[in-house]
């Protein structure tokens, strides 16, 4: 069988057969391919697009200037869609593209609609799968899409946000940037393909002109027409195309290898050399598809210090070494050998900047030692000073000898106890089997009986492994045994060292963190009382022990946010001071928790975006803080309705607890179940039920009793997911159990209001109207005594209630008090939409069909046309239902149709089969039919409808009462 075509083979026969005179290449060719017709295409294809001018895709994703637009197919002012064309903006390929304003729902917001007229077969293809990615990915640094499809004239048409900006290299160069705003430019761009690459999309076809720069210097990248996604189902030719830009594209794709993230890197290295050098790697005197064929077979590119001249934004001197190498890593020709995809290339980029050792250049040992020096060049910079060191140096050198020989022998004896400890475990299990299958526990608590009757006459060692032990039993969250050995480190510290001593007061901290980890939060206050004393007897205010004498302080006195974010903030501004560490890391984590607890998200998400970057700087990645700072910095930002940044944030929570500390670890539980709740809320119910069903198993396995406040955390999240997704009897079971633990564990669990809510939600979806009602009530109390404000949320729960229960003067009534609360744009629009979809069901349930029908339009204009559009799919889907069930009421079955069977194709692509939703949107389309008088079809959508709601021990009047009307009038004809 013949073997497919290896790229190197490619790439020899390909620089063979441009050393033939063309009269020869065919006989070449034959000679050489013979018996390998897919060698033989590939190489006839390259030397074809050796002697084309461009490629297919050679241009920018909007050609302005320069389109002729003179015999467009479109005219100012036409309609597509729900929006009015404005002026043509330019043209792409076969698509034009218009700026245009929304001509329905009241509100004038501008977008970029591009258009393929006539579009079918594999173009209208490409296109919905062009429309089915943008759909997939909200990122603040990638153009979003507000609305899509093909209009009465078979125009395809794609509504995207209007960006108005310069394209990358133009800017650059009209704002003489420096190499740092460079840099940063670059960065938004690798996060925006880092985003995508996260979702299993790689774009293929990044350059300079499809990522446009806003006055405020923001980047947005455009034009994903020829991405691809790299799901499970995909075979090997759903990632390769001929469409590419040649002076962008990687070799894989000018060889038709397979593309993989690694291709987007390539492309993101020619932009950043370019970004660099004013220029790109190669000279521009040939045809581009000419110029990127001769790439293959040529020497390797230059570096960019070597091509800059004085019009680069940077000297020579400031991009050889990292720079070069960063770029050379990314501009490899083997795809194994560049970066594996935008977030590895962009975190080398901030280790470049941090003055760390870059990836790109591991390995050089002289080179890791000029990079110390300079991130500590004020120490080593003055010659005396450095002369003065040497001179001391000799006159203590006697004493660093006897502390060395201190330190080996205490070494030596940690060594051999640790040595001992594995031998004995293997000398008191027969079973050498059995031995090895010791956990880390028991190795632990065979090593903890042993300390204390051990090293009697090596203290120091004691002490370190104390230490050693209390650290590890922290790692497995054994709260009660790590208190144990941080009190004996404590007392063996004063013992060695003094009461005043720094070793006792890192102890004593060290002691303080495993009270209140253990939430034993009035121990720990006289012991950083304590703390507080000798820093004081020191006159120590602005040390580093004074700042982590402040961050405890801050976890214990929680209760008290004002004073707890004070203390935050003041570490904050000690170690800022100070050089990078990971108590600065620390202070930053426990300032944007007090934030959080505060309703200030934005700050929080401020400070935790500094906690994670000073975490990864000093300690790596990844380490143990990275979770519980992406954790909390994804709940900020689920908070602020950013939900793109907040399911990344949340992934990379779970993806660090994976790596530290391994699936049945709290801090991987609480990710996961925040990764849940945050695909809940933005619509993607099926996956959040998928983390959510994964969460639970673990939840009781790993957490169970030892730490039940994390597992009821966690379970809330579970159960939301299956509440939106449609396992109502499953969410109200679960929320029965994780209610009667939480009144168990009385005060230790925290925002029970919103917990109060979630369950009213399940009671109300479920028909159980007086358990609802104590819920909601509870919730209200609960909020009192917390002297917290009333919640939106609870508020249109109630008016859901009453509704269900037709009860319209209340309903009215509520809805006329209720205001959107907080300070988030975001979330004010969505609660506003929220109350705007019930006011249109009032006025649908009071007969006035008009003001339904415009209510819910209006409602559906605001949750589709905005940066949310892709989370609020539901709301959308409400939305139609209203408005078409108000359309029948008003005799207009025709236009009622497409908008009923549009509702129901959007929830039963959100919902589970089982959901109520589904039924409720089949009941209504079955009333639509009828009204059509087509019978047999309501009758169809009747039974698929009471199918469903079978399948639930109780539904709520919303889903049970339409059924029974609707078959009461297919029985009395």
């Amino acid at each position: 069988m013949a073997t497919a075509p290896q790229a190197q083979e490619v790439h020899e026969l390909l620089e063979r057969a441009l050393a033939e005179p063309a009269s020869r290449r065919v006989v070449f060719l034959d000679r050489a391919c013979a018996g390998r017709p897919a060698l033989r295409a590939r190489i006839d294809r390259l030397l074809h697009l050796a002697e084309c001018a461009t490629g297919f895709l050679d241009r920018g994703a909007i050609e302005t200037g320069t389109a002729d637009l003179s015999e467009s197919a479109y005219a100012a002012g036409e309609s597509v869609g729900a929006y009015r064309l404005l002026r043509p903006l330019g043209r792409g390929g076969m698509a034009e593209v218009w700026l245009a304003e929304r001509s329905e729902g009241g509100f004038g917001q501008q977008a970029a609609v591009k258009l393929i007229p006539r579009a079918h077969g594999s173009l209208a293809q490409r296109f919905a799968t062009e429309r089915g990615i943008l759909a997939t990915l909200a990122h603040p640094h990638i153009a979003r899409l507000y609305d899509g499809g093909v209009d009465a004239h078979g125009t395809a048409y794609m509504v995207m946000e209007y960006v108005e900006g310069e394209h990358l290299i133009a800017h650059a160069q009209a704002n003489a940037l420096t190499l740092g705003e460079r840099l940063d430019l670059f960065l938004q761009i690798c996060d925006a393909v880092a985003y995508a690459h996260m979702h299993l999309v790689v774009h293929r076809d990044l350059k300079p002109s499809n990522i446009l720069v806003t006055a405020e210097g923001r980047a947005i990248l455009l034009d994903f027409g020829i991405a691809k996604l790299l799901d499970a189902q995909d075979g090997p030719e759903r990632t390769r195309t001929l469409y590419l830009s040649p002076s962008y594209a990687a070799p894989e794709q000018l060889t038709s290898g397979a593309i993989s993230t690694a291709t987007d890197v390539y492309a993101l290295g020619v932009i950043l050399f370019e970004l660099l050098t004013g220029r790109r790697p190669w000279p521009d005197d040939e045809a581009p598809m000419a110029m990127a064929v001769r790439r293959l077979i040529d020497k390797p590119l230059p570096p960019p210090s070597r091509v800059a001249d004085a019009g680069s934004s940077a000297s020579k001197r400031a991009l050889r070494g990292d720079l070069d190498a960063i770029v050379a890593k990314a501009l490899r020709r083997e795809t194994e050998q560049r970066y594996p995809d935008a977030r590895a290339l962009a975190d080398d980029i901030r280790r470049h900047r941090e003055l760390r050792p870059v990836l790109a250049r591991s390995g050089a040992r002289a080179y890791v030692a000029r990079r110390f020096l300079r991130r500590n060049w004020l120490p080593l910079a003055s010659a005396g000073a450095l002369f003065a060191a040497l001179l001391s140096a000799t006159v203590v050198v006697a004493w660093q000898g006897g502390q060395a020989r201190a330190a080996a022998k205490r070494a030596e004896a940690v060594q051999g106890f640790m040595v001992d400890l594995f031998k004995t475990n293997s000398s008191r299990q027969k079973d050498p089997v059995k031995a090895r299958q010791t956990t880390a526990r028991e190795l632990l608590d065979i090593g903890a009986e042993r300390i204390g009757n051990e090293l009697a006459d090596a203290p120091q060692a004691r002490l370190a492994l104390l230490r050693t032990f209390g650290s590890l039993y922290e790692d497995l969250a054994l709260h009660a045994e790590t208190r144990r050995f941080r009190e004996r480190a404590a007392s063996l510290s004063e013992t060695l060292y003094g009461h005043d001593s720094r070793d006792h007061v890192d102890d004593l901290l060290e002691l303080a963190t495993s009270m209140f980890a253990a939430a034993a939060f009035e121990d720990a206050e006289p012991v950083l009382q304590d703390v507080g004393a000798i820093l004081d007897r020191r006159g120590d205010a602005t040390s580093a022990q004074r700042a982590r004498l402040l961050v405890n302080s801050a976890f214990v006195h929680r209760s008290d946010l004002a004073r707890a974010h004070d203390e935050a903030s003041r570490a904050v501004r000690i170690l800022d001071a100070l050089a990078p560490s990971a108590d600065f890391a620390e202070a930053l984590y426990a300032k944007g928790m007090n934030e959080y607890r505060l309703q200030r998200s934005s700050e929080a998400a401020e400070s935790l975006e500094r906690a994670v970057a000073m975490s990864r700087a000093t300690e790596g990645v990844p380490n143990a803080n990275l979770p519980p700072y992406y954790y909390l910095l994804a709940s900020a930002q689920r908070d602020l309705l950013q939900y793109g940044l907040a399911e990344a944030s949340a992934r990379r929570a779970l993806e660090y607890s994976i790596a530290v500390n391994g699936e049945d670890h709290a801090d991987a539980i609480r990710a996961r179940s925040m990764l849940a709740l945050i695909l809940a809320e933005s619509d993607r119910y099926k996956e959040a039920l998928q983390n959510a069903s994964q969460t639970k198993l673990a939840i009781e396995r790993v957490l169970g009793a030892s730490d039940a406040v994390n597992g009821l955390v966690a379970m809330q999240s579970c159960i939301y997911a299956e509440l939106r997704a449609g396992e109502l009897d499953l969410a109200a079971s679960d929320m029965d159990t994780s209610l009667a633990r939480a009144r168990a564990l009385g005060p230790r669990v925290g925002n029970v209001g919103a917990a109060l809510d979630r369950a009213a939600e399940v009671s109300i979806e479920s028909g159980r109207v007086a358990q609802a009602v104590q819920r909601l009530d509870a919730a209200a109390a609960e909020r009192k005594r917390l002297q917290q404000p009333p919640n939106g949320r609870s508020a249109l729960l109630r008016i859901r209630l009453a509704l269900d229960q037709d009860d319209l003067e209340s309903a009215r009534s509520l809805l006329d008090a209720f205001a959107a609360t907080g300070t988030n744009p975001a979330s004010l629009m969505v609660a506003n939409v929220q109350r705007d979809l019930l006011r249109a069901e009032l006025a649908l349930r009071a007969g006035r069909a008009d003001e339904a029908i415009r209510l819910a339009s209006d409602a559906r204009g605001h949750a589709s046309a905005g940066a949310l559009a892709p989370y609020l799919r539901s709301l959308v889907a409400d939305a139609d239902l209203v408005e078409g069930r108000a359309r029948l009421q008003g005799g207009d079955a025709t236009s009622a149709r497409p908008i009923l069977e549009r509702a129901l194709a959007t929830r039963s692509d959100l919902y589970l089969p089982k959901s109520p939703k589904i039924a409720e949107a089949q009941l209504a389309l079955g009333e639509c039919e009828l009204a059509r008088g087509n019978r047999d079809e309501a009758a169809r959508r009747v039974e698929q409808a009471a199918a469903i709601e079978a399948l639930h021990a109780a539904l709520s009047a919303r889903y049970t009462a339409p059924l029974r009307r609707l078959r009461e009038r297919l029985a009395n004809g």
